[in-house]
């Protein structure tokens, strides 16, 4: 059984996605996760706290996913892969809260001060640290060509927001693109480019 607090983000991702995060009304989201609307906001502030939430959770479910590949294992290529994969099975895995968080977020991560772009802010430290360590160790065994270390990090990130954003938010009928096959596509591309 869910907890009322899961209950609250599962009503409000399902509304924010369907009316948009300015089209919903905290009482919607009290009636659709049947929870009076004194209990959603002793759980949450406002409807940002919310989003905070759900991404707070995406993030660190991430950096789990991360944390669990074994460098010590696999060279630098595969460490590389492994992240890259274990990235795109989270946004599948948990597709309707990205998109929601790309889509309904971006004002609030533009704030300099806001709780949200610090934690994004920490992940992305933490996920371009870690990118450039598989990088370098691959360079060392021989699995990765020669490159710049830290560009190329910031690049597949670039790169995997990018096919995420397409995916997830413009929903385009491109013809002769199977858009199942994007992920692997994407995955396969920045793989060659550092392939030694």
């Amino acid at each position: 059984m869910k907890s009322k607090q899961e209950r609250i983000i599962d009503a409000a991702i399902d509304l924010f996605a369907e009316r948009g995060f300015a089209g919903t009304t905290t009482a919607q989201i009290a009636n659709r996760s049947q929870v009076a609307q004194g209990t959603l906001f002793y759980h949450f502030k406002n409807k940002q706290g919310i989003l905070y939430e759900v991404l707070r959770q995406i993030l660190e479910t991430t950096s789990s996913s991360y944390r669990s590949i074994k460098p010590q294992q696999l060279n630098g290529y595969a460490c590389v892969e492994a992240l890259l994969r274990n990235e795109m099975l989270i946004v599948q895995q948990h597709s309707k809260k990205v998109m929601v968080l790309i889509r309904d977020m971006s004002d609030e991560i533009h704030h300099n001060n806001s709780p949200s772009r610090q934690l994004i802010k920490a992940f992305l430290e933490f996920k371009i640290e870690l990118l450039s360590s598989f990088l370098r160790k691959g360079i060392d065994d021989g699995s990765i060509r020669e490159l710049a270390v830290e560009e190329t990090a910031w690049f597949l990130d670039a790169a995997f927001y990018g096919v995420m954003h397409t995916r997830l938010i413009k929903h385009m009928d491109i013809p002769r693109l199977d858009i199942t096959k994007l992920n692997e596509n994407a995955i396969n591309l920045c793989l060659t480019a550092i392939k030694a």
